[in-house]
C-alpha cells in the first residue's frame, strides 16, 4: 500500500480503496512534471483518510503583469476517502471520495473504486468524474518487503487543467502509467514512467502517531526503583515513606510542586503534582505512576493522581493498587483502564482533612521551571501566499522569557528578530507585520480559576501576537465527567502598528493587494468578539466537536465557527468552517481551516512541554475582514484540557502500556550486552 502522486492511497494517478489506519499517515514529494507536489496524508478516523497537498505548476507563471515576481502557480488541494466496506470474502473492499474538495477546485474529481487484495497483489477498479476522466484501473505487486510494483490505466482528462488561462499539459502519449517503490526503514522512494512520455521520481516518510517519534530515535526510558526493599503497611515508616517520594519524584521526573498524603489505616496513598516537562499530561502522569509504584507498600489499596495547572486542582485518578503490581511487572494493559476512575478534583486540597490523610508533605520544589529563558530559531516559509518565485521565507531568533507560577498565574514576553529572508524585497501588502522591523511577538499575562468543581476560568492581557493587542476570556462549565460543557469566550482588541516595537496603530491596517480605498473598515481603534459556545467530547477516538455563536471582531460580524479536533493525546490536528457576514464568492461560507496542536518531541523525541499551535486558513482565496477572532497564548484546551477525565484514563494506559514495553527492551538490552541494569 503507498500514495499516489498527490499523496492519498493508490495507484500512480488514481486512488485505490484501501485507506491509512487511524492514526497512520505519511508526508512526501512528487515530481510528475509539469506538477510537483508537497503533501501530507493522515488516518484521520477508522476508515477516513485525508490527504493535503500543495501543487507547484511548474511551466505556468502567474500572471506576471500584476505580480511580476510570483514565479510559477502554486494550488493547494484538500482530498478525503472514505471506506465504505472492507474487503470480505471475494467481495473487494469499496471506498469513495472526493479530489480537492476545498480551495480552487481545479482537481476536482469524484470517484467510487473498488481494491481486492491476495497474497502478494491488489486489483484495482473504478470509475471518477471530471478530470480523472470515467474507468480506471490497475494493480500491484509486492514480491519482496522491500518492493512494490504498479501499473494503471485511466483517461485522465488533462484539458481542463488550466491556470492563469495556459494548459501545463496540452499533449498525452499514453493513458497507462508504471513504475516500482523501494522500501527503506527511513523512507520510500519511488520511479515510474508516466503519461508515456514523463520520468517521474517520489519520495515519501511513513509515521504512526501511536508510535513516535517520527524520525526515529528512543524516548526516554520510564523510570523505576530497586525492589529489594519494598514493605507492607506494617512494615513501613509511614513518614519515611511520606518524605521519600515528596522528594524521589520531582528530582528524577519532569514534575514539581508534588505533595504527598498518606492513609495508613486503609493503606491509600495520594500524590499531588504539576506536570512542567511533558507536552503530554498522559506521559506525565504515567512516570509519576510507574515511579511510585516502584516505591509503595505492595499491599496499597488505592493510588490517587492528583494533576494540577499552576498549582491549581484539575483532575484526580484513582488506581487500583493491582495496577500497581502488575506495573511492578510490567504486566499492566490497557484494557484494564476500566478499573481505574478519573473525576474532576475539588478546586480546593482543603478537602483531603486530616480525619482522611493522617500523614501529609509539604509541597516541594515548587519553583522548579517558574522561570524559563530560551532563544531559539523561528522559520516562517510562505508558499501560497508569496509574490516571489517558488516562496518567500524569513529566518527569526526569537528571545523570550516564560514564567508559570503555582497560584494561577503565568506569562510569556517573547521578542522576535529577523535575522534573513528569502525573496522578496518589500513586505507583503496583506501581512504587513512580516517586515523585517524587531518587535514584541508576544508578551502575555494570564490567569487561571478554578470557580467550582466544574467550572474553570480563564483570561489573559498583553501583546497577543504579530497583528493584535488585547485580552481574551474564556469560562467553561463542564457536565457529565467533562463529556460536555457550556461556555463564553470574550475578546478586546486593538491592532498593532505593524511598523513599531511594541504601539498602536493609528489607522486600520490594510490587508489587501491593491489598497484600501474602496474597502469599508470603519473601526479605526478597540474591536471587541463574543461567542457563546458548547462542546462535545466522543472519547472513543478522542474528537472534540465544538460550536461558536455570536459577534465576531469586526463592526456587525455575526455568525457562527463549527469545529472538530481530533487527538492523538499530545498531538491534535482539527477543521473549522465559519459562516459570517462576509461569504466567500459563490460558497455559503466566510473560509475553513486547519487548527494545530503539534508537541515539538513529536520528531525526534526529547523531553520537551512546548506545542506549536497553529491555525491554517485552507481556502484559495479569502476575505480579510471576516470571522475574526483574537489570537491567544495558551487556551482552554491548551491549559486543561488533555486533563479531561472523560479522556485521561484511555491516554494514560495506553502511555503505561508504551512505557512497560521502552522498560522491557532496556532490561533485555542490558541484559544482552552482559551489563547489570541500573534504573
Amino acid at each position: 500500500m503507498s500514495p499516489s502522486n498527490g499523496g492519498i492511497t493508490g495507484l500512480w494517478e488514481y486512488p485505490t480503496a484501501e485507506i491509512l489506519d487511524d492514526g497512520q499517515g505519511r508526508f512526501g514529494y512528487t515530481d510528475a512534471n509539469p506538477y510537483i507536489t508537497y503533501y501530507l496524508a493522515l488516518g484521520y478516523l477508522p476508515n477516513v483518510e485525508l490527504n493535503f497537498r500543495i501543487t507547484h505548476v511548474s511551466n505556468v507563471p502567474l500572471n506576471l503583469e500584476k505580480y511580476p515576481r510570483f514565479g510559477s502557480y502554486k494550488d493547494h488541494e484538500f482530498d478525503v476517502k472514505y471506506l465504505l466496506l472492507p474487503q470480505e470474502g471475494i467481495r473487494p473492499a469499496i471506498a469513495a471520495g472526493i479530489m480537492d474538495i476545498s480551495t480552487t477546485e481545479h482537481f476536482r474529481s469524484y470517484y467510487v473504486v473498488g481494491t481486492y487484495r491476495v497474497g502478494q497483489f491488489a486489483l484495482t477498479g473504478g470509475w471518477a468524474s471530471d478530470r480523472m476522466g470515467g474507468v480506471f484501473g490497475g494493480i500491484s505487486w509486492q514480491p519482496f518487503d522491500w518492493l512494490e510494483l504498479k501499473g494503471e490505466y485511466g483517461s485522465m482528462d488533462y484539458s481542463d487543467d488550466i491556470f492563469s488561462g495556459k494548459r501545463p499539459i496540452t499533449e498525452v502519449e499514453a493513458d497507462y502509467n508504471y513504475g516500482a517503490i523501494i522500501k527503506t526503514s527511513w523512507a520510500d522512494v519511488s520511479v515510474s514512467y508516466q503519461r508515456g512520455d514523463e520520468l517521474c521520481i517520489a519520495i515519501y516518510r511513513p509515521f504512526d502517531l501511536h508510535d513516535r517519534p517520527i524520525f526515529g530515535n528512543k524516548k526516554r526510558p520510564y523510570r523505576d526503583a530497586p525492589l529489594d526493599n519494598l514493605k507492607s503497611w506494617t512494615e513501613v515508616d509511614t513518614l519515611d515513606l511520606v518524605s521519600e517520594l515528596s522528594v524521589v519524584i520531582p528530582n528524577r521526573l519532569g514534575v514539581r510542586n508534588v505533595e504527598i498524603k498518606a492513609d495508613k489505616a486503609n493503606k491509600n496513598l495520594l500524590i499531588s503534582y504539576e506536570n512542567v516537562g511533558y507536552s503530554s499530561e498522559a506521559e506525565a502522569m504515567a512516570r509519576v505512576l510507574y515511579l511510585a509504584s516502584h516505591m509503595i507498600p505492595w499491599d496499597t489499596n488505592t493510588l490517587v493522581l492528583r494533576a494540577c495547572v499552576r498549582g491549581k486542582p484539575v483532575t484526580n485518578v484513582e488506581i487500583p493498587g493491582e495496577h500497581c503490581a502488575l506495573l511492578r511487572l510490567n504486566a499492566l494493559r490497557k484494557e484494564y483502564s476500566q478499573e481505574a476512575l478519573a473525576y474532576w478534583a475539588n478546586p480546593s486540597s482543603k478537602e483531603d482533612n486530616d480525619e482522611t490523610w493522617n500523614y501529609t508533605s509539604d509541597p516541594t520544589a515548587q519553583d522548579k521551571d517558574e522561570h524559563t529563558y530560551k532563544a531559539y530559531v523561528a522559520y516562517e516559509p510562505r508558499i501560497l501566499r508569496s509574490d516571489y518565485e517558488d516562496y518567500d521565507a524569513r529566518w527569526s531568533v526569537d528571545v523570550a522569557y516564560e514564567w508559570n507560577s503555582t497560584h494561577g498565574q503565568g506569562g510569556v514576553f517573547d521578542v522576535r528578530i529577523p535575522v534573513k529572508r528569502h525573496g522578496k524585497e518589500e513586505d507583503f501588502a496583506y501581512e504587513p507585520w512580516t517586515n523585517e522591523k524587531t518587535r514584541i511577538w508576544q508578551a502575555v499575562f494570564s490567569n487561571m480559576e478554578r470557580i467550582d468543581k466544574n467550572t474553570f476560568e480563564l483570561y489573559e492581557a498583553g501583546w497577543l501576537d504579530a497583528l493584535w493587542f488585547g485580552g481574551n476570556y474564556w469560562r467553561r462549565t463542564y457536565f457529565d465527567n467533562g463529556r460536555y460543557f457550556t461556555g463564553i469566550r470574550l475578546g478586546l482588541v486593538h491592532e498593532r502598528d505593524p511598523e513599531d516595537f511594541a504601539s498602536f496603530a493609528d489607522d486600520p491596517i490594510c490587508l489587501y493587494h491593491d489598497g484600501c480605498e474602496n474597502i469599508d473598515l470603519e473601526n479605526d481603534g478597540w474591536m471587541g468578539a463574543a461567542l457563546f459556545q458548547v462542546g462535545y467530547h466522543e472519547p472513543r477516538y478522542d474528537l472534540d466537536l465544538m460550536a461558536e455563536v455570536g459577534k465576531f471582531v469586526d463592526d456587525d460580524d455575526t455568525g457562527f465557527k463549527l469545529s472538530m479536533m481530533r487527538h492523538w493525546d499530545d498531538v491534535g490536528i482539527g477543521f473549522y468552517v465559519t459562516r459570517a457576514d462576509t461569504l466567500r464568492a459563490g460558497k455559503d461560507y466566510s473560509f475553513v481551516g486547519v487548527e494545530l496542536e503539534i508537541p515539538t518531541n513529536i520528531f525526534f523525541g526529547s523531553d520537551t512541554n512546548y506545542i506549536w499551535n497553529q491555525d491554517i486558513i485552507m481556502t484559495g482565496g479569502w476575505p480579510y475582514y471576516t470571522g475574526r477572532v483574537p489570537w491567544h497564548w495558551k487556551d482552554p484546551d491548551l491549559m486543561w484540557g488533555q486533563l479531561n477525565p472523560d479522556k485521561l484514563i484511555k491516554n494514560l494506559y495506553e502511555r503505561l502500556e508504551q512505557g512497560q514495553s521502552m522498560a522491557k527492551e532496556m532490561k533485555y538490552s542490558m541484559q544482552e550486552g552482559g551489563n547489570t541494569y541500573v534504573p
